[in-house]
């Protein structure tokens, strides 16, 4: 049977490309420039993304699935070992790889486990030096050398700025050249697959570390209670976890204010992002050591 033309699946280049680096190297800032919104949580602070998330790109012939991973880095923490089992798994099915690199940084230990997590890999691989407006041209001489010393394989390497947007559509044509032809996996109109609850709970952290970057920045884990969509207003109930009482005073402030701040920051983002009105509570709560217990870290999707 021929479907009509009006519900036909759209056709075109489609394939799924794994977004993997050390923390902090901008792999979620360019997923948001690429998408151009503001989809995945983005911070100074290391660890911001700690699932796997999908951002989807398409356009009249084109969809990439983007596969933001938690940055590779050294951790003793069962929340660090899914982590790092998560960017392995990561790099198991996808159509390419894209390695992001931040040339401002000296190479070292974690940059050389992500070279071992994409060779062992056996995907092709597509290189880009990120941060092109912060970086000189010696750092990125000296990174485009790191990588051709160790890289086995053909592979490009290129130049971008995420927070910018230069060189990023050079790349997306690069990206483009090496996906087969196929079916859209998803609807065009769709930006990602995670579900509201956890978009929410990263802009939330985002917001955290926005203010408590010197003082917990890997300490807070926030959990959805309730979502009550009432159409033009969502109302959101949330824990923000901490492992001690002495974070605690520190997430509340004198008498409330830094967690005033951290709540308009977080309506004001996801206010944004959902385009309706945001009614937000957030309690503080005390879970010590919650970053080792496999039964929690599993109820928040971390496990």
């Amino acid at each position: 049977m021929t479907l009509p033309d009006s519900i036909k699946w759209p056709f075109g280049k489609v394939g799924i490309v794994a977004v993997v680096g050390r923390p902090n190297v901008g792999k979620s800032t360019f997923i948001n420039c690429v998408l151009g919104c503001h989809l995945h949580a983005v911070s100074s602070v290391p660890q911001t993304t700690r699932r796997n998330c999908l951002g989807i790109y398409s356009d009249e012939t084109l969809q990439i699935i983007f596969l933001d991973t938690p940055g590779v880095h050294l951790g003793n923490t069962k929340l660090s070992a899914n982590m790092s089992k998560s960017v392995q798994r990561s790099l198991v099915d996808p159509d390419l790889v894209l390695c992001l690199c931040d040339p401002t940084r000296k190479n070292g230990e974690e940059d050389r486990l992500v070279i071992d997590y994409v060779t062992n890999s056996g995907k092709y691989t597509i290189f880009a030096l990120n941060k092109s407006d912060k970086s000189t041209p010696r750092q990125r001489e000296k990174a485009i050398g790191y990588y051709n010393g160790v890289v086995a394989g053909p592979s490009q390497i290129f130049n971008i700025s995420a927070l910018t947007g230069e060189n990023v559509d050079k790349l997306l044509s690069a990206i483009t050249e090496s996906l087969p032809a196929g079916p859209f996996l998803y609807p065009k109109d769709q930006l990602s697959e995670a579900v509201e609850r956890d978009i929410a709970a990263d802009l939330i952290r985002e917001s955290v570390n926005k203010h408590l970057f010197d003082e917990i920045p890997h300490a807070v884990v926030i959990e959805i209670l309730s979502w009550k969509d009432h159409g033009k207003k969502i109302k959101i109930s949330a824990n923000l976890h901490v492992e001690k009482a002495s974070q605690k005073l520190i997430v509340i402030g004198k008498n409330g204010s830094k967690l005033n701040q951290i709540k308009r920051d977080a309506i004001s983002v996801l206010r944004e992002f959902f385009d309706q009105y945001i009614s937000l509570t957030i309690f503080v709560r005390v879970s010590p050591d919650w970053f080792n217990k496999a039964g929690f870290l599993r109820d928040l999707g971390l496990g």
